[in-house]
Protein backbone atom coordinates (compact mmCIF):
# COMPACT_ATOMS: atom_id res chain seq x y z
CA UNK A 1 0.00 0.00 0.00
CA UNK A 2 1.38 3.49 -0.50
CA UNK A 3 0.72 6.66 1.00
CA UNK A 4 0.58 9.98 -0.85
CA UNK A 5 2.99 12.48 0.58
CA UNK A 6 1.75 15.23 2.58
CA UNK A 7 2.62 18.54 0.78
CA UNK A 8 4.89 20.88 2.17
CA UNK A 9 2.60 23.68 3.64
CA UNK A 10 3.67 26.59 5.57
CA UNK A 11 2.40 24.67 8.96
CA UNK A 12 4.43 21.97 8.35
CA UNK A 13 7.81 23.59 7.65
CA UNK A 14 7.01 25.57 10.38
CA UNK A 15 6.26 22.00 12.46
CA UNK A 16 9.70 20.63 11.43
CA UNK A 17 11.97 23.56 11.56
CA UNK A 18 10.56 23.98 15.35
CA UNK A 19 11.67 20.43 16.06
CA UNK A 20 15.43 20.88 14.57
CA UNK A 21 15.67 23.96 16.30
CA UNK A 22 14.20 22.24 19.85
CA UNK A 23 17.17 20.72 21.28
CA UNK A 24 19.78 23.78 20.45
CA UNK A 25 17.02 26.48 21.55
CA UNK A 26 17.18 23.87 25.04
CA UNK A 27 21.05 24.29 24.77
CA UNK A 28 21.08 27.76 24.73
CA UNK A 29 18.22 28.23 27.60
CA UNK A 30 19.45 25.76 29.65
CA UNK A 31 23.13 27.63 29.55
CA UNK A 32 21.96 30.95 29.55
CA UNK A 33 20.19 30.02 33.00
CA UNK A 34 24.01 28.72 33.93
CA UNK A 35 25.45 32.01 32.74
CA UNK A 36 23.43 33.83 34.91
CA UNK A 37 23.53 32.58 38.28
CA UNK A 38 27.62 32.57 37.82
CA UNK A 39 28.31 35.29 40.30
CA UNK A 40 26.27 33.13 43.64
CA UNK A 41 27.55 29.11 42.09
CA UNK A 42 31.18 28.08 41.75
CA UNK A 43 30.86 24.81 39.67
CA UNK A 44 34.29 23.33 38.12
CA UNK A 45 33.85 21.11 34.85
CA UNK A 46 37.53 19.96 32.93
CA UNK A 47 39.13 22.07 30.76
CA UNK A 48 38.96 19.39 28.14
CA UNK A 49 35.67 20.15 27.62
CA UNK A 50 36.08 23.53 25.65
CA UNK A 51 35.82 22.81 22.14
CA UNK A 52 37.91 25.99 21.15
CA UNK A 53 40.67 25.93 23.58
CA UNK A 54 42.98 23.10 23.85
CA UNK A 55 44.67 21.66 27.57
CA UNK A 56 47.71 24.11 28.49
CA UNK A 57 50.50 22.58 30.42
CA UNK A 58 49.85 25.19 32.91
CA UNK A 59 47.00 28.19 32.97
CA UNK A 60 48.25 31.52 31.89
CA UNK A 61 49.11 34.40 34.36
CA UNK A 62 46.41 36.83 34.99
CA UNK A 63 47.86 38.90 37.61
CA UNK A 64 51.38 38.59 38.82
CA UNK A 65 53.43 40.36 41.94
CA UNK A 66 56.90 40.32 44.09
CA UNK A 67 56.24 41.24 47.73
CA UNK A 68 59.42 42.43 49.65
CA UNK A 69 59.86 39.08 51.33
CA UNK A 70 60.85 37.44 48.15
CA UNK A 71 57.02 35.55 47.54
CA UNK A 72 56.07 35.96 43.92
CA UNK A 73 52.18 35.69 43.68
CA UNK A 74 51.10 34.58 40.32
CA UNK A 75 46.63 34.56 39.74
CA UNK A 76 45.02 32.59 37.46
CA UNK A 77 41.71 31.47 36.03
CA UNK A 78 41.78 28.95 38.93
CA UNK A 79 42.69 30.79 41.69
CA UNK A 80 45.88 32.20 43.39
CA UNK A 81 49.46 30.72 44.15
CA UNK A 82 51.78 31.88 46.54
CA UNK A 83 55.70 30.98 45.51
CA UNK A 84 58.55 30.88 47.72
CA UNK A 85 61.72 29.49 49.08
CA UNK A 86 59.80 26.48 50.32
CA UNK A 87 58.11 26.08 47.47
CA UNK A 88 54.44 26.72 45.34
CA UNK A 89 51.56 26.50 47.41
CA UNK A 90 48.11 27.27 46.27
CA UNK A 91 45.89 30.06 48.39
CA UNK A 92 43.02 27.97 49.41
CA UNK A 93 40.24 30.79 49.61
CA UNK A 94 40.47 31.62 46.12
CA UNK A 95 40.27 27.75 45.20
CA UNK A 96 38.41 28.38 41.52
CA UNK A 97 38.18 31.74 41.59
CA UNK A 98 39.82 33.91 38.82
CA UNK A 99 42.18 36.28 39.98
CA UNK A 100 42.45 39.80 38.04
CA UNK A 101 44.79 41.27 39.93
CA UNK A 102 47.29 41.72 42.90
CA UNK A 103 48.81 44.64 44.51
CA UNK A 104 51.70 44.94 47.60
CA UNK A 105 50.18 46.39 50.94
CA UNK A 106 52.84 48.22 52.62
CA UNK A 107 54.01 46.04 56.24
CA UNK A 108 52.05 42.88 55.23
CA UNK A 109 53.42 39.67 53.69
CA UNK A 110 50.21 39.19 51.84
CA UNK A 111 48.58 41.24 48.93
CA UNK A 112 45.46 42.82 48.36
CA UNK A 113 43.97 40.03 46.11
CA UNK A 114 41.08 41.28 43.30
CA UNK A 115 38.69 38.55 41.78
CA UNK A 116 36.27 39.84 38.94
CA UNK A 117 33.71 41.00 41.85
CA UNK A 118 35.51 41.85 45.18
CA UNK A 119 39.06 42.89 46.20
CA UNK A 120 40.19 40.71 49.41
CA UNK A 121 42.91 40.99 52.19
CA UNK A 122 43.85 38.76 54.94
CA UNK A 123 43.86 39.76 58.75
CA UNK A 124 44.20 37.35 61.57
CA UNK A 125 45.00 34.24 59.01
CA UNK A 126 40.95 34.68 57.52
CA UNK A 127 40.54 36.46 53.83
CA UNK A 128 37.70 38.85 53.87
CA UNK A 129 36.10 41.20 51.18
CA UNK A 130 37.16 44.41 51.81
CA UNK A 131 35.22 45.74 48.80
CA UNK A 132 32.86 44.51 46.57
CA UNK A 133 31.54 44.90 43.20
CA UNK A 134 32.78 45.02 39.63
CA UNK A 135 36.83 45.62 39.80
CA UNK A 136 37.64 47.92 37.48
CA UNK A 137 41.52 48.54 38.48
CA UNK A 138 44.01 47.64 41.52
CA UNK A 139 47.49 48.74 41.57
CA UNK A 140 50.05 50.56 44.08
CA UNK A 141 50.75 54.63 43.86
CA UNK A 142 54.22 55.75 44.54
CA UNK A 143 53.90 56.56 48.17
CA UNK A 144 52.94 52.72 48.66
CA UNK A 145 49.04 52.83 49.10
CA UNK A 146 46.64 51.06 47.55
CA UNK A 147 44.05 51.87 44.51
CA UNK A 148 40.95 50.67 44.03
CA UNK A 149 38.46 51.12 42.00
CA UNK A 150 35.24 48.95 42.02
CA UNK A 151 31.39 49.17 42.93
CA UNK A 152 28.28 48.07 40.69
CA UNK A 153 27.58 45.40 38.37
CA UNK A 154 26.99 47.12 34.75
CA UNK A 155 29.37 48.71 32.15
CA UNK A 156 28.67 52.58 33.43
CA UNK A 157 28.11 51.85 37.01
CA UNK A 158 29.23 54.37 39.68
CA UNK A 159 32.70 53.50 41.44
CA UNK A 160 34.67 55.78 43.31
CA UNK A 161 38.91 55.02 43.65
CA UNK A 162 39.51 54.45 47.18
CA UNK A 163 43.20 54.01 48.44
CA UNK A 164 44.11 51.91 51.70
CA UNK A 165 47.83 51.27 53.31
CA UNK A 166 46.90 48.48 55.34
CA UNK A 167 43.79 47.16 53.47
CA UNK A 168 41.35 47.12 55.92
CA UNK A 169 40.77 51.13 56.23
CA UNK A 170 40.12 53.04 53.14
CA UNK A 171 39.74 56.17 52.12
CA UNK A 172 38.28 58.04 48.77
CA UNK A 173 40.96 59.06 46.66
CA UNK A 174 40.34 62.78 46.28
CA UNK A 175 43.32 63.40 44.28
CA UNK A 176 41.74 61.08 41.27
CA UNK A 177 38.29 62.73 41.74
CA UNK A 178 39.44 65.63 40.58
CA UNK A 179 41.42 65.24 38.14
CA UNK A 180 38.09 63.21 36.49
CA UNK A 181 36.54 66.91 37.29
CA UNK A 182 38.50 68.72 35.34
CA UNK A 183 37.56 65.91 32.00
CA UNK A 184 35.14 68.09 29.73
CA UNK A 185 31.69 67.23 30.37
CA UNK A 186 29.53 64.30 28.35
CA UNK A 187 28.21 65.51 25.49
CA UNK A 188 25.60 63.17 23.74
CA UNK A 189 27.02 60.25 25.72
CA UNK A 190 26.71 56.67 23.59
CA UNK A 191 28.00 53.15 24.31
CA UNK A 192 28.23 50.32 21.71
CA UNK A 193 24.68 49.07 20.64
CA UNK A 194 26.18 45.16 21.95
CA UNK A 195 25.91 46.69 25.46
CA UNK A 196 22.62 47.74 24.73
CA UNK A 197 21.28 44.73 23.55
CA UNK A 198 22.93 42.46 26.04
CA UNK A 199 20.93 44.74 28.64
CA UNK A 200 18.09 44.00 26.86
CA UNK A 201 18.88 39.98 26.67
CA UNK A 202 19.65 39.11 30.01
CA UNK A 203 16.68 41.30 31.35
CA UNK A 204 19.26 44.24 33.11
CA UNK A 205 17.57 47.22 31.31
CA UNK A 206 14.11 45.92 32.96
CA UNK A 207 14.93 44.45 36.37
CA UNK A 208 18.57 46.17 36.89
CA UNK A 209 21.48 43.86 37.28
CA UNK A 210 21.98 41.33 40.05
CA UNK A 211 18.61 39.27 41.16
CA UNK A 212 16.51 40.48 38.63
CA UNK A 213 18.73 39.93 35.86
CA UNK A 214 19.30 36.60 36.96
CA UNK A 215 15.20 35.78 37.66
CA UNK A 216 14.65 37.16 34.40
CA UNK A 217 17.34 34.77 33.03
CA UNK A 218 16.04 31.93 34.83
CA UNK A 219 12.31 32.43 33.95
CA UNK A 220 13.02 33.16 30.20
CA UNK A 221 15.52 29.85 29.94
CA UNK A 222 12.94 27.69 31.57
CA UNK A 223 10.09 29.03 29.78
CA UNK A 224 12.15 28.12 26.17
CA UNK A 225 13.25 24.58 27.81
CA UNK A 226 9.66 23.89 28.71
CA UNK A 227 8.03 24.75 25.18
CA UNK A 228 10.70 22.65 23.79
CA UNK A 229 10.33 19.78 25.38
CA UNK A 230 6.55 19.46 25.13
CA UNK A 231 6.80 20.79 21.67
CA UNK A 232 8.92 17.46 21.04
CA UNK A 233 7.22 15.43 23.16
CA UNK A 234 4.04 16.39 21.45
CA UNK A 235 5.92 15.66 17.69
CA UNK A 236 6.56 12.40 19.09
CA UNK A 237 3.22 10.90 20.51
CA UNK A 238 1.81 12.31 16.85
CA UNK A 239 3.96 10.36 14.94
CA UNK A 240 3.79 6.94 17.40
CA UNK A 241 0.04 7.59 17.02
CA UNK A 242 0.24 7.91 12.75
CA UNK A 243 3.10 5.02 12.48
CA UNK A 244 -0.10 2.71 14.86
CA UNK A 245 -2.58 3.62 12.46
CA UNK A 246 -0.62 2.50 9.42
CA UNK A 247 0.07 -0.36 11.09
CA UNK A 248 -3.78 -1.42 11.93
CA UNK A 249 -4.83 0.15 8.39
CA UNK A 250 -6.64 -2.59 6.34
CA UNK A 251 -6.22 -3.02 2.37
CA UNK A 252 -9.50 -2.35 0.36
CA UNK A 253 -11.10 -5.70 -0.53
CA UNK A 254 -10.21 -6.59 -4.03
CA UNK A 255 -13.33 -6.20 -6.21
CA UNK A 256 -14.62 -9.56 -8.35
CA UNK A 257 -13.91 -9.25 -12.11
CA UNK A 258 -17.63 -10.84 -12.32
CA UNK A 259 -19.17 -7.90 -10.17
CA UNK A 260 -17.50 -5.32 -12.78
CA UNK A 261 -20.32 -3.75 -14.83
CA UNK A 262 -20.10 -4.67 -18.17
CA UNK A 263 -18.57 -8.25 -17.24
CA UNK A 264 -19.77 -11.44 -17.34
CA UNK A 265 -18.59 -14.32 -15.18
Amino acid sequence: MTHKRKPWTARRIHLWVAIVLAIPMVLMAGSGILISMRSVMQVQVPLSWLGSEKVPERLPIMAYLETPDGTVWIGNAQGLNAISAAGARPVEAFAGQEIVGLAALPGKATPAVATRMAIWTETDGAWKAVKRGRVRQLSSLPDGRVLAISGGRGEMADSRPMVTRDGEEWMPHKAAMQANKQLPALDKPSVALHQFMRELHSGAYFFGKGPGEMAWSNVMGWVLVLLSLTGLWMWFKRERQNARERATARPPKAVPISNVAGVSA
